[in-house]
């Protein structure tokens, strides 16, 4: 009965070496499996964390150039925070007279210019674009648009 005894406490006294092997081997697969679906994501919101700076970027940008006048400022740069904004605008073929609400001219001419746009974040070029400005500027007195 001894002998019997020991044989099947041998028997059922746990892992053999090769279980524990292909134990640890599907552990391991499970981690890299983890570990790369992991890393994917994390790649992917680094790309989406930049494609949101460079679109807040941008708008910064087209909102500062909405207050520009070509006119007077046809090329420049200005630090906005981090960001860096130069441009450079080149006048269209289009100009004509400012008109009221009657129709009727006012003492100012409009023009068109196109706008090159370069938007830069810590020395680092995020976006170029281009955009068209209207400009304007006082080409009459008072006294010519009342008397004519």
């Amino acid at each position: 009965m001894n002998i019997q005894h020991r044989i099947k406490s041998r028997s059922q006294s746990g892992f053999t070496l090769l279980e524990a092997v292909i134990a640890i081997a599907i552990f391991a697969m499970g981690a890299t499996a983890l570990f790369a679906w992991v890393n994917t994501n994390l790649i992917t919101l680094n790309r989406v964390d930049e494609i949101n700076q460079r679109v807040s970027a941008v708008e910064s940008a087209v909102e500062f150039m909405s207050r520009v006048d070509p006119i007077t400022q046809p090329t420049g740069k200005v630090q906005l925070g981090q960001l860096l904004i130069e441009w450079e605008t080149q006048p269209l073929e289009y100009r004509g007279d400012v008109l009221d609400e009657q129709n009727q001219r006012t003492i100012n001419e409009a023009s068109l210019h196109r706008a090159s746009v370069s938007v830069y974040r810590d020395q680092r070029l995020l976006n170029n674009f281009d955009l068209t400005l209207l400009g304007m500027r006082q080409v009459r007195d008072m006294s010519d648009v009342i008397f004519n």
